[in-house]
């Protein structure tokens, strides 16, 4: 893994029109999945992810992952509401814009403007606004949410001071940090020029009935010490770390040179005030690694509100140092730093990364009370682990009051369970973690570990996947490793194939039992059919046989008519082990929408044209059916067809001409089918 200086993820180029479906199995199973079926390669799915509180009032969390790379670098970001036993498509999305990479952060930032819900903040740090990568902030009110764009959609968005900030770069939440009683938040903006050339600064913005301010002149500007800094690259909440009863925000500066050598890296803390009043913007605390070997750590890259890790009074600091050599070159290290009226300026716990070139503390997270002790513990990934392969990644538990640790292989440990069975190499699995809050509503905390150079599921596109883990299994692999029921396109009497993988060896499993689920359009369960009930059969899937390839599982069934109008089909899978334990894996979506006669598709060509091409279309019989061109902006460049499939390709005409029918130049455009099956969506590419 190379060392990057910013998390730079190349992007791809998908359509805005285009809707995507995550997959997370069962609540009842201790894993499951989000991705982008139909992702594009480098759009960096789970690039930043997050948890936010019940929003929707059914006793769940929510959770939010980012895609910066989603078409030409716009970005993107889906909301989940929280759920125990099904997999599904997000509930929200919104888009950026002008390659600003929205969603490269993300943070659940309390009750800002007094609505009642919790609300979060999404960055933009290439945002161009008066000047090329300003960057910008978009505020998303929990008590109003509408899918969109996200300049149409955000309740309030602040711009950057200067071009080349990269103002959001970083973002979180700061508590009640000027004690009126309302949720703040911070934000980075690591490449502003404000003390010194990239000194970097950070801004405390105030929550108010109503809503922040989007004039940064009514924040708190905090700003790095020299030159060369990169102060604000990372932020974080800090509870009452320096014992008193003012909230704390922490900085990370990782490219500091004054406390730990070159490039040793620097976190700062600021106190802020209980009456009201403005904080000031004098760091309170200053601290830098305790290792040896300080030099190019960057202690500071990632910083986090470790909560009460030691079990005391007060709420410690998470540090992250991922190209520290102090375990070998570039292992990583991560120092805990315990909150105090005087605290340690050079950690009091630490763990070092397994092996060289590991990044161990690229990612942290307070992941709460997840292992059931007294204290709290903290998620770490370490996205450059090449075990099993290069660059799989790992990720950490350095559990509340676990002694120092020379090597992170004594810590509880999440290897990397790719979504598609042998893609772990390259997969940076551990670049992004976080708590994924109580998303399965089984009052424990979950957690959410994300892999964004992993392959997605169907497409087998390097765009990403983020694992969620439903901590009440424990550290270990997920039993149901990944889930898909797909309608069989043109097959008779409603065919649907059924895929999943398991963590147990095939050898481990003397049978599985799975059964087909109906629901009708009041959510009431129809009498459920069994269609399979045995041991696996090897060899390839063949209808009504399940057949089994190491720990993959696929079964073709034949008996469904279809789904019921308004309702839902879904299936049950129970796997009982050769040493007499049951696995229920829960009731597990079925295939999305209405059994296709021949399924919704667009074609083109040829493709790229220098010309207008013959382009073709095909819908279900009888279906409306509309068939457009965008461009990479999604804005409709043509209408070209209002009509109704017959099951066949047919084609539509296209003469290369805009609505002014004027020639449209060079560059990508989309064609867009609609029906009541969704939308698919074609590249085009024109030569002029």
């Amino acid at each position: 893994m190379s060392r990057p200086k910013l998390r730079n993820w190349c992007a791809g180029i998908t359509t805005a029109a285009v809707c995507i479906a995550g997959t997370l199995p069962a609540g009842a199973a201790p894993g499951g999945y989000f991705c982008d079926p139909s992702g594009v390669a480098n759009e960096a799915f789970g690039a930043s992810v997050r948890e936010l509180e019940d929003i929707n009032a059914d006793g769940r969390w929510e959770f939010l992952a980012g895609q910066p790379g989603w078409t030409a670098d716009n970005g993107r970001v889906l909301l989940w509401f929280g759920a125990a036993a099904r997999p599904m498509a997000p509930d929200r999305a919104w888009t950026g814009s002008g390659g600003e990479r929205f969603g490269a952060s993300l943070a659940n930032i309390g009750d800002v403007n007094g609505g009642g819900k919790a609300d979060f903040a999404v960055g933009a740090p290439l945002a161009d606004l008066a000047g090329t990568d300003r960057g910008r902030v978009y505020v998303f009110y929990g008590e109003s949410l509408a899918s969109g764009t996200a300049a149409l959609q955000a309740d309030l968005i602040i711009e950057g001071q200067n071009g080349g900030d990269n103002f959001g770069w970083s973002v979180s939440a700061a508590g009640d940090f000027d004690g009126d009683g309302r949720a703040d938040f911070i934000v980075g903006a690591p490449r502003n020029d404000s003390t010194a050339s990239d000194a970097g600064a950070a801004y405390v913005i105030y929550g108010a009935s109503g809503g922040p301010s989007a004039n940064l002149g009514n924040a708190t500007v905090l700003t790095g010490e020299i030159a060369g800094d990169l102060f604000g690259w990372s932020v974080s909440d800090a509870g009452n770390f320096l014992a008193g009863s003012g909230n704390c925000v922490a900085v990370g500066a990782p490219s500091n040179n004054t406390h730990g050598g070159m490039d040793g890296g620097a976190v700062y803390v600021y106190r802020g005030r209980t009456d009201g009043g403005a904080p000031d913007s004098v760091a309170d605390f200053t601290g830098g690694t305790s290792a040896a070997a300080a030099a190019f750590g960057q202690y500071g890259f990632a910083v986090r509100n470790a909560g009460r890790w030691n079990a005391d009074a007060y709420d410690d600091l998470a540090v992250g140092a991922p190209y520290s050599d102090a375990a070998g070159n570039e292992a990583g290290r991560v120092e805990i730093i315990f909150g105090a009226a005087s605290p340690s300026t050079t950690g009091d716990r630490y763990a070092n990364g397994e092996v060289a070139l590991n990044h161990f503390g690229w990612s942290l997270a307070r992941a709460h009370n997840v292992l059931g002790t007294s204290a709290e513990d903290v998620l770490i990934g370490a996205p450059g682990s090449n075990i099993p392969a290069a660059d799989a990644g790992r990720a950490y538990i350095f559990r509340g009051g676990q002694a120092s640790q020379e090597t992170a292989a004594n810590l509880d440990i999440y290897a990397d369970v790719p979504l598609r069975a042998g893609t772990e190499a390259g997969d940076l699995y551990g670049t992004a973690v976080a708590s994924a809050g109580d998303f399965d509503g089984d009052g424990i905390w979950d957690l959410a570990i994300a892999a964004p150079a992993g392959n997605s599921e169907p497409s087998g596109a390097v765009s990403g996947f983020v694992h969620l883990l439903h901590s009440s299994a424990g550290p270990v692999a997920a039993q149901l490793q990944s889930w898909r029921a797909a309608w069989v396109p043109g097959a008779g009497g409603g065919q649907v194939d059924v895929a999943f993988a398991l963590s147990e060896p095939a050898g481990a499993i003397a049978r599985i039992d799975l059964s087909r689920c109906a629901r009708d359009a009041q959510g009431r369960p129809l009498t459920p059919v069994s269609v399979w009930s045995g041991p696996a059969a090897d060899g390839a899937a063949r209808v009504g046989i399940l057949a089994c390839d190491g720990s993959s599982y696929r079964f073709l069934d034949a008996g469904p008519v279809g789904v019921p109008d308004g309702g839902s089909l879904a299936y049950t899978v129970t796997a009982t082990t050769t040493d007499g334990r049951t696995l229920p894996l829960g009731e597990l979506a079925g295939p999305s929408g209405r059994m296709p006669a021949w399924g919704l598709a667009v074609g083109a060509f040829p493709n790229p044209s220098s010309a207008a091409p013959a382009l073709s279309f095909r819908a279900l019989p009888g279906d409306r059916v509309t068939v457009n061109i965008f461009d990479v902006r999604g804005r409709l460049v043509r209408h070209l067809l209002d009509g109704e499939g017959t099951g066949a390709f047919g084609p539509v005409a296209w003469d290369g001409l805009d609505l002014a029918g004027r020639p449209v130049a060079g560059g990508v455009y989309f064609l867009c089918a609609h029906s009541s099956e969704g939308t698919r969506s074609l590249r085009l590419t024109m030569v002029r």
